[in-house]
């Protein structure tokens, strides 16, 4: 009986705490994270592109950091419920499937999502350069940040860079800083990384037509034409402007002006352009360019041109504008300054 109080006694004062987990008294955390496994992602991808009706084009495979596994890249293609071709992107971890870009729907007004898969990202602004494969390829790490990036091309034929987390969770775009969204891709500065270019479009019959390119450096964590290397660019094809020929091997005494107007004016204004984006004060850029005659029937092309120069110009400390007083009606940027900026990376 004594024995039977006893054992009582001391199943009472027991806590109970008893744990399947032992001492830890509380499942770990990787008892809520599926394992690892590649496989299983692809075949998720496999299923879905099935019943979209979509049929891959490309697959390239990369590596994460670390021995942390591959990265899968897929281009798909397909044609939406008006007959339209249409492209998705897929890009797996073992971790899971961390990118998903189109189809675009038949019905979407806004076309402007990048979802077809630039397998090489090659330098030059030759439409079809990129669909070759060569050293700066999708899947690998193409800015030096130790990430391996996908490169994305929309309708338009404008680009965008994302990076894949290096532990394979995830995936998000860089930040880009251009005068214009980027289409393609220049080595300005020959050290086998490669900065995004755009260059501005003019309406047929333009009679100014100014070549307006800009270029951005990836810096940081970002893509920006405020970087040295883009600033770098700007200067050296200012300097070249400037010499007989427009860049050409001549020496010697500086090129008489044009004699033709629009080529004139072509002419400062890309000067101006470069200038500004290289980093040269705008109040003394821009008088400089406004010094330049303008005949009447050139006049509203060249208002136009150079409120698009103006745009890329910086505002100094104080805040104040480039310039004190407006110039003109009509073609006004719509654009503010920083123009592609594109959402940071997270």
């Amino acid at each position: 009986m004594g024995v039977l109080l006893l054992s009582c006694a001391s199943s009472c004062t027991s806590d109970h705490q008893v744990s399947p987990w032992g001492a830890a008294r509380r499942p770990p955390l990787a008892a809520y994270i599926a394992p690892p496994d590649l496989d299983a992602q692809l075949r998720a991808i496999d299923v879905e592109a099935d019943e979209l009706g979509l049929e891959l084009e490309v697959e390239l495979r990369g590596a994460l950091p670390r021995g942390r596994g591959e990265v899968v890249l897929r281009g798909y293609a397909g044609t939406d419920a008006l007959g339209r071709r249409t492209s998705a992107v897929r890009v797996a971890t073992p971790r899971g499937v961390v990118m998903a870009a189109g189809p675009l729907d038949s019905g979407r007004v806004d076309r402007s999502q990048a979802t077809q898969l630039v397998p090489s990202l090659l330098p030059g602004e030759e439409p079809d350069a990129t669909e070759q494969l060569g050293v700066f390829r999708s899947g690998t790490d193409l800015n030096g940040d130790g990430a391996p990036d996908v490169v994305l091309r929309n309708e338009a034929g404008e680009l965008e860079v994302w990076a894949v987390h290096p532990f394979g969770a995830g995936a998000a775009r860089y930040a880009v800083e251009l005068a214009m969204p980027p289409r393609f891709a220049l080595d300005v500065d020959q050290d086998g990384t490669l900065e995004l270019a755009g260059r501005l479009r003019w309406k047929e019959g333009d009679p100014i037509a100014p070549d307006l390119l800009d270029v951005a450096g990836f810096e940081g964590d970002r893509y920006t034409h405020r970087g040295s290397a883009a600033r770098a660019f700007h200067a050296a094809r200012g300097v070249e402007l400037e010499r007989p020929g427009g860049g050409g091997a001549g020496q010697g005494k500086r090129q008489e002006p044009p004699q033709d107007d629009a080529a004139r004016l072509q002419r400062a204004l890309e000067q101006a352009w470069h200038a500004l984006l290289a980093g040269r004060p705008a109040k003394e850029t821009l008088a400089r360019l406004d010094r330049e005659p303008v005949p009447p029937a050139l006049q509203p092309a060249f208002s136009a041109h150079r409120a698009l120069v103006e745009s890329v110009a910086e505002v100094d400390p104080a805040g104040t504008p480039a310039r004190e007083e407006p110039r003109g009606a009509g073609g006004s940027p719509t654009r503010p300054r920083g123009a592609s900026e594109t959402p940071d990376r997270r």
